[in-house]
């Protein structure tokens, strides 16, 4: 029987809980609450090989457990596998549920935030000048969540006044792994609703913005998107593009200011923020772990063998840390080649919301700290979120 490594969504130390999966090697036994077993891929070489070759799928048809019947109905995180989205989708239906987002989603459309981002950024800056003034501000409550949060519901045309719902229920569904069955299930239900009247309010009133486009798209028929794909589609992209995001603006801020060495490189112009962006999200990458991949056919991976339909946790913050890839510290000017950090996955699921992700991290990192450029921390980091999914501290306290 081999002994597994039981996951704690409310670890205190979730980088820990990583190193202790690395010790039993690449991949390594795991279990995730509601006694669901799995191989967590911690190795960077190993998790890089799952993310591309196609012998691994996405689509939980492949997992011989869920097949089986061993997986409890009510398990919270089956809402999650269950979705119709690019996520658990393989083949030429991942092809074309991406074609349909990059129509809509395009190089341009993200290119044309930039104006409304640096506007969002300088208003949240003065915000937390004046209210800095009164002693420690929480950086990750008053300028990393506001941020994508904005930035995301404008995009989607979510009024002002939806945006604090939309919020929560983006934090619930990143914990779902810390609910129970009726909490999860409750959750679901209001995740739909949300974005139905979503959907409707836009087919009634069309305007500017991704879902609109999306809309107008066409339907299942003509290539377009179902209306069950169109919702869980606009769910993917405020679940990946908000708390992720902002988790990233949170964990980069930490490690610059707790390595004053690579600040004053960036502030000095000896490193572009481009390449801190890269650096931070390879070093504390926002995204803890994602469930699953399958292999659809027996195979080695990591010096274990794995069967067909085996569930494999795909953990992006412990393999981005691998020390058989690279260098572990944090370091922006690192000489010769950085290693490759695969916080937006790699291979064909690689993250269609990088663009925009990376862009947002960019603006804000470079004007905080050059606004700034005397901030500190006021205290450690909060514990971090309840989530296996999402890698950030749930507060993170500094002083100007």
């Amino acid at each position: 029987m081999t002994e597994r490594i039981l996951l704690d969504p409310r670890t205190p130390d979730l980088r820990a809980q990583a190193e202790q999966l690395r010790r039993c090697g690449p991949v390594a036994p795991a279990e995730w609450p509601g006694g669901v077993h799995c191989w967590a891929v911690v190795g960077h070489a190993e998790l890089e090989t799952v993310l591309t070759d196609p012998r691994f799928a996405r689509s939980p048809t492949h997992w011989r457990a869920l097949r089986d019947g061993e997986i409890a109905a009510d398990w919270p995180m089956l809402a999650h596998l269950r979705r119709t989205w690019m996520l658990t989708a393989d083949g030429a239906d991942h092809r074309r549920l991406r074609h349909a987002v990059a129509a809509a989603f395009t190089p341009r459309r993200v290119e044309g935030l930039t104006p409304a981002i640096t506007a969002t950024v300088e208003a949240l800056l003065d915000d937390l000048e004046a209210a800095a003034q009164d002693g420690p501000v929480d950086l990750r409550a008053a300028y990393a969540l506001p941020l994508p949060l904005n930035t995301l519901c404008a995009l989607f045309g979510i009024p002002p006044g939806d945006r604090p719902e939309v919020a929560a229920l983006v934090g619930r569904a990143l914990s779902r792994a810390a609910l129970t069955p009726e909490e999860s299930a409750a959750l679901t239900r209001e995740i739909n609703t949300c974005l139905a009247d979503l959907v409707r309010s836009r087919s009634a009133a069309p305007g500017d913005d991704l879902v609109t486009d999306l809309l107008r798209g066409g339907t299942d028929g003509d290539g377009g998107l179902s209306e069950v794909e169109l919702l869980d589609m606009l769910w993917l992209f405020l679940g990946a593009g908000f708390e992720t995001t902002a988790g990233a603006l949170v964990n980069t801020a930490h490690a610059l200011l707790v390595h004053p060495r690579e600040l004053d490189r960036a502030l000095g112009g000896r490193v572009g923020w481009d390449a801190v962006v890269e650096e931070g999200i390879r070093y504390d990458s926002s995204v803890y772990a994602l469930p699953f991949a399958y292999p659809t056919e027996d195979l080695e991976l990591g010096g274990r063998a794995l069967r067909a339909g085996d569930a494999l946790l795909l953990c992006f913050a412990a393999a981005n840390r691998d020390p058989r890839h690279g260098e572990v510290r944090f370091e922006t000017g690192r000489a010769g080649a950085r290693p490759r950090q695969l916080g937006f996955g790699q291979g064909p699921h690689f993250c269609v919301g990088a663009p925009l992700a990376r862009l947002q991290l960019r603006i804000a990192l470079a004007r905080l700290f050059e606004r700034f450029p005397g901030l500190r921390l006021a205290g450690p980091p909060g514990p971090p979120v309840p989530s296996l999914i999402a890698s950030t501290p749930s507060a993170l306290y500094v002083s100007r």
